[in-house]
């Protein structure tokens, strides 16, 4: 059968990882995957994960059985603080009214909605923003969904990119009661751009007029503004206003936990038999997909986020890591503004790891082929690629391929 089976399209962000590495100019820049660099572009071991690991390798009580279905409660609990907030948090698990799954990172928290939805839900749509990352249509369309993009950002602002809030709640009020909403908590990748808490406000009460399923996908909370609190705006307002929600959450970003595969699935629901048949079937389905989840990412996590110590250490370092970034932020616009003479205000308004530069793809195309500056060809940036030593640079690159030098 595997004479008949055609090859497969080489991931984007992947491509431009190999393209990079296969690049043997000493100069070379990577902005394309969304991973922390350092001050030095060196990869980062957070502190509090370094102190959790060293707890870890010293416990002679630790063994490497099977997590259960479910993955490990204790680091449940503690995402879902993380996630709803110490308020809220108290309120819905007291009455039963919230629960979870452990996934692999946030990928399989979306895919696991995903399948619950496409089985239980009668309409079977996927609402996703234009543009959003380039997994989630695969990831929608694989669980057997008609996908389709509501408005996002100004097409008319191409150079600068702005949010489309009209045509974004515009979208959503036209969308089918029932509807599969995937909404981006904080940092919206690829572009960088998020609502104001009184433009999400306007989202909160469409989807709930509207009786719309919600999806968050929570990948960046704490590395968007350096502050969780801050960062879970949108998910603790969706819960207030009493919707039955999604929320998939990583732990690849704000613990640096890239390789270990470490996310949850949360479910808020309005009633205690609701929440627990919902996490009975979301157990069934990573049953029949990878079985366990994975433990040792799991145990660090657990540990940073039940270790009110290591908490403050983790907290207090995320909080740099967002702050370099922002500065990385400043310094690009200075430079390409210096180097253009025109506005790149878009760079500093926009959040979080990735800047939807307004570059096209001939001119991303050009960074990459005489500047060796690897980005994704949308004109995302990956900011975190950005330090002290070549910023200059890489808006010099990025200047020369507006001017066509």
């Amino acid at each position: 059968m595997f004479e008949n089976v055609p090859r497969a399209p080489e991931d984007s962000v992947f491509r431009i990882g190999r393209m990079f590495t296969e690049c043997e100019d000493p100069l070379k820049v990577s902005c394309g995957i969304g991973a922390y660099r350092d001050n030095d572009g060196k990869p980062l071991v957070m502190d509090a994960v370094s102190e959790a690991k060293k707890r870890l390798h010293e416990n002679p009580g630790w063994i490497h059985e099977y997590l259960p279905l479910g993955g490990h409660a204790s680091f449940l609990k503690g995402a879902q603080k993380l996630a709803l907030g110490d308020e809220l948090y108290a309120e819905k698990s007291a009455e039963g009214k919230v629960g979870s799954l452990q996934t692999l990172s946030g990928t399989g928290a979306l895919y696991v909605a995903g399948k619950m939805y496409s089985k239980f839900s009668p309409v079977k749509k996927a609402l996703i923003s234009n543009p959003t990352w380039g997994n989630h249509n695969a990831i929608f369309t694989n669980c057997g969904l008609e996908v389709s993009k509501y408005r996002y950002i100004d097409e008319s602002c191409t150079s600068t990119p702005k949010l489309d809030l009209s045509g974004f709640l515009e979208d959503l009020e036209a969308a089918d009661e029932g509807t599969l909403v995937l909404l981006q908590a904080c940092a919206h990748n690829p572009t960088g751009v998020d609502p104001s808490q009184e433009e999400w406000m306007k989202v909160i009460e469409i989807c709930v007029r509207k009786k719309l399923v919600v999806l968050l996908d929570n990948a960046y909370q704490g590395f968007a503004t350096g502050d969780v609190e801050v960062d879970g705006f949108a998910i603790r307002e969706f819960v207030k206003a009493g919707a039955d929600i999604f929320v998939a959450c990583s732990f690849a970003k704000n613990m640096g936990l890239y390789g270990e595969r470490i996310g949850a699935l949360h479910v808020v629901t309005n009633d205690k038999e609701s929440c627990l048949d919902a996490v009975s079937q979301m157990k069934i389905i990573s049953r029949t997909t990878y079985s366990n989840p994975p433990q040792f990412g799991a145990l660090i996590a657990d540990t940073i986020l039940s270790d009110d110590k290591v908490y403050g250490v983790w907290k207090e370092q995320l909080a740099v890591m967002s702050e370099r970034i922002k500065s990385m932020r400043g310094l690009l616009r200075g430079y390409l503004e210096a180097e253009t003479g025109t506005d790149w205000s878009h760079i500093t308004k926009q959040i979080g790891m990735f800047s939807y530069t307004g570059l096209t793809k001939e001119q991303c195309i050009h960074c990459r082929e005489k500047g060796s500056l690897f980005m994704l060809e949308t004109g995302r940036v990956s900011m975190a690629g950005l330090n002290e030593g070549n910023v200059e640079r890489v808006a010099k690159v990025m200047a020369a391929s507006i001017k066509g030098e």
